[in-house]
């Protein structure tokens, strides 16, 4: 029989099984740190790879031409407005030279033994002789300083009348909207015609001299003045609609004042409004200089700007195969007009996408409507 077996056979019983040590508590999440609405913007803008690009042309032409264009007058030795007689060829018509030549560095007929070349790159800019280049580039810098400046007072005014009307109402409403109406009814570039033939010298003559050339100053106050009238009814119209809110009626109700509720309250909200108004005000004001420039009205010679470069060589362009020009001839009269009308094409069209861009991202709700 088999033997039990004793108990000091007997396999000990298992020990009980501990308790689970309770598990540590999660750490509590660092909260997330609050964006501005600045930043949410720019993060939906950064987003948008046609608005960036946009933006990326717009700051080389800017930088091409303010910065760009006084390197190569010294690197070249001879400014945009250097006439050089000799960069005509008198068997062409006195069409100027073309891309990419040398030409006597004499500012006379009679050329001095021994005398110098200098290089034009985009080749002369009329019968004047002078560097199509660097004219180009001195052109755009007038340009985009006329946009720029007619956009600040338009943006600035405008901004700053609307406000006082919209929080104050009663006969300061009533006076902004009158005066608003009355301007907006009269035609600019009637106005602007009128001025060129009668007190066209004097306006040319306000100028601020050694960084603004000479007529941009009168143009940029004249439609700067002009266009703050678009902004002043927008700031109004939003601001009518904020100051009946709860938070600028909480914000009167702790004793903030005018001008913190403004500041704090009701700015936040309008800003993206301006923005986008400023932004599409620069392309408007490029194109409108080029019109003016057309009718003799805009920057006067020898400034140059990327409208009056194409206005004076505009007619010749189209009149160059109907007078029987050579193939050459016909090549360099286009090339005139080719240069200043791409770059104002290529800054317009960067411009409006930006500004695209910029109300996408200010407002995805509304933009996707």
């Amino acid at each position: 029989m088999r033997q039990r077996r004793s108990d000091s056979e007997t396999p000990p019983a298992a020990a009980p099984e501990a308790f689970p040590a309770p598990e540590a508590p999660d750490a509590p999440e660092a909260p997330a740190a609050a964006r501005s609405y600045s930043t949410l913007v720019w993060r939906r803008l950064r987003r948008d790879r046609v608005a960036m690009v946009s933006a990326g042309v717009l700051v080389a032409i800017v930088a091409i031409c303010f910065l760009g264009e006084p390197i190569a007058t010294r690197v070249l030795g001879h400014g945009p407005n250097d006439i050089f007689p000799l960069a005509s060829d008198i068997n062409k018509q006195l069409l100027p030279v073309g891309p990419w030549s040398r030409v006597p560095n004499s500012h006379t007929v009679i050329t001095p033994p021994h005398t110098g070349t200098t290089l034009f790159i985009l080749g002369g800019d009329g019968p004047l002789g002078r560097d199509l280049f660097l004219r180009v580039l001195d052109g755009g810098r007038t340009s985009l300083e006329l946009a720029v400046g007619a956009s600040l007072i338009a943006v600035l005014l405008g901004g700053t009348l609307g406000l006082l009307s919209g929080m104050f109402g009663g006969w300061t409403d009533a006076a902004f909207s009158r005066v608003t109406e009355l301007i907006m009814g009269f035609p600019v570039l009637l106005f602007l015609v009128t001025l060129g033939y009668t007190v066209s010298d004097r306006l040319q003559r306000v100028t601020l001299h050694g960084s603004v050339p000479d007529g941009v100053v009168s143009l940029v106050v004249i439609l700067g003045v002009f266009y703050s009238f678009y902004p002043l009814r927008l700031v109004r119209s939003q601001v009518l609609q904020l100051r009946e809110q709860e938070f600028v009626e909480a914000a009167r109700s702790v004793g903030a004042s005018e001008l913190r509720i403004v500041r704090q309250h009701l700015l936040p909200f309008i800003w993206g409004s301006l923005l986008i108004y400023a932004t599409q005000l620069l392309a408007v004001t490029i194109f409108l200089e080029a019109a003016f420039s057309i009718l003799n009205v805009g920057i006067s010679l020898p400034t140059a700007s990327w409208g009056n470069l194409i206005a004076m060589n505009y007619g010749s362009a189209l009149n160059a195969p109907t007078t029987g020009a050579g193939d050459d001839a016909v090549r360099t009269t286009y090339l005139l007009v080719f240069w200043p009308s791409m770059l104002l094409f290529l800054t317009v069209l960067s411009v409006t996408l930006l500004a695209e861009g910029v109300r996408h991202a200010i407002d995805p709700q509304a933009a996707a409507t």
